[in-house]
């Protein structure tokens, strides 16, 4: 690679880290072009389906603010329709379950 300056050509060198990154995403199958920036938003994902506190992860994520953690991984957490579908058919099972183990006494 050549960058060009006013007045200067400098040749610019890829990093040893890029050059193992590069490396680490072909053995791993995964898509070229992957970045290890990628991962983050992994990472991140993962703790949202887990269903953990946003606050603790925004401080996993290192984020300044809850503000900065929802307005980036926000479209990722369930909505309320969601959680309130699950909470009722929680409930109803449960109710159900409780039912069941009445009459087996």
């Amino acid at each position: 690679m050549v960058s060009i300056e006013p007045g200067a050509v400098q040749v610019v060198q890829r990093s040893p880290f890029g050059t193992c990154w590069r490396l680490a995403v072909e053995r791993a199958g995964l898509e070229t072009g992957t970045r290890f920036h990628d991962l983050r938003h992994f990472y991140a994902s993962g703790l949202i389906k887990a269903n953990l506190n946003p606050k603790v992860i925004q401080t996993r994520l290192g984020h300044a603010t809850i503000v900065e953690t929802m307005d980036t991984y926000g479209h990722l957490f369930p909505d309320d329709e969601d959680l309130g579908r699950g909470a009722i058919e929680s409930l109803i099972t449960g109710a159900a379950e409780q039912d069941r183990n009445r009459e087996a006494r």
